[in-house]
């Protein structure tokens, strides 16, 4: 190997450090193995959810375009069930092939003539190969194979981190889509069930020849339809806000508050203690955007209010918020089962790590909102 090993090592963790998408990092992987082990081609399979068969992830080869790259290998073909099951190089000589390989034409045909195969292992076993394919004959001595083999831990350690963190993601989005969904069904049913009452009565008021009751229920339907458009347009720009890494939770807040008093007439304040910034997590950034949103939705809904107050500061780790009105309040502990948003409030909060509490009464109700800050 030219580059030393410390070096060589520095470089694979620098291609490792944290990405967006894990794309990006098994293309860094490829990329550094070009460059340190100064081969002709590199590629990145990894085991697919059955275990039958390699599927390339990444791929760095100087002979891209001339090269129909093969997809998908399987385990059980050559001494690939070595590696897969043993954790063992596979070294090939393609001008002396071992008697398991299937060398295919288009290498002969490139020039190439060695290669060798680095599992990529875990704790939970092989989770695929990092192969560099050289126009030469191998160029790494016993050391460096044991060095490869070392690698390949390291590699696949990182894998599996990079796996986990992805199957979190792809659960959060899922329960991220239930409690959104439960959410506009819990916000948007209730003021379509008032409608179709209203449009009952308004039929009954035709029946009964009672002109100037239709008239008035018409009237009635006409806001009510407007109130369930502005309502489902506020909805969808709640869930387009966006929301990108850590973030100041006063300004999220400052904008959601804005849009709020702009549509609805309702005199909003909003009030940050203390001078430092009150930042949060992505994920809890969410979490409030979606919790406040609900808020609103209900003090719109259900309060009669005229004035809603924010507060934002925090103590030692803990951000504090509280949303007030000065609406009629509620009781409770009289909230209806079938009724999801309280109950969803809390489990977004729980999820961030954080919790909600509510206080109602005849002056209005305030509901409290702890959640842990950024760093």
């Amino acid at each position: 190997m030219k580059h030393g090993r410390f070096e060589t090592l520095a470089a694979f963790c620098g291609a490792m450090e944290w990405a967006a998408d894990s794309e990006t990092i098994y293309q860094r992987i490829v990329d550094v193995s070009s460059e340190y082990f100064e081969c002709d081609s590199a590629h990145l399979h990894l085991i697919d959810i059955d275990g039958k068969r390699f599927v390339k992830y990444a791929s760095h080869d100087e002979f891209i375009e001339s090269i129909e790259a093969q997809v998908t290998v399987t385990p059980n073909v050559g001494r690939m069930a070595n590696l897969l099951n043993h954790g063992e190089l596979i070294i090939m000589d393609y001008e002396h092939p071992h008697e398991d390989d299937e060398i295919p034409d288009i290498a002969f045909e490139l020039g190439f003539r060695s290669a060798v195969s680095i599992p990529l292992s875990s704790s939970s076993g092989v989770l695929g190969m990092l192969t560099v394919v050289f126009t030469s004959a191998l160029p790494f001595s016993d050391k460096d194979l044991d060095f490869l083999l070392e690698l390949g831990r390291i590699l696949g350690t990182f894998v599996q981190r990079v796996q986990m963190s992805k199957k979190d993601l792809e659960l959060q989005v899922l329960e991220e889509r239930k409690h959104l969904s439960s959410e506009i069904h819990d916000n948007i049913s209730q003021m379509v069930s008032a409608l179709a009452i209203r449009a009952d009565i308004a039929s009954s008021c035709l029946d009964d020849g009672d002109v100037d009751a239709l008239r008035s229920e018409i009237d009635a339907i006409g806001v009510q339809a407007r109130q369930v458009t502005k309502v489902l347009r506020e909805e969808m720009l709640s869930l387009r806000t966006p929301i990108e890494g850590a973030g100041d939770v006063g300004a999220d807040m400052a904008e959601l508050l804005d849009r709020f008093e702009s549509q609805w007439g309702i005199e909003v304040e909003l009030t940050v203690r203390g001078e430092e910034s009150v930042v949060v997590s992505e994920y809890a950034r969410l979490q409030l955007v979606r919790i406040f949103n609900e808020c609103l939705q209900n003090i719109l809904r259900h309060s009669r209010a005229t004035m809603v107050h924010v507060s934002i500061g925090r103590k030692n780790n803990r951000a504090l918020i509280s949303i007030s009105d000065n609406g009629i309040g509620f009781d409770v502990s009289s909230v209806a089962p079938e009724r999801l948003g309280i109950r969803i409030m809390h489990e977004r909060a729980a999820s961030a790590g954080g919790k909600v509490s509510v206080v109602s009464g005849s002056q209005g109700t305030t509901v409290f909102i702890e959640m842990p800050v950024a760093g």
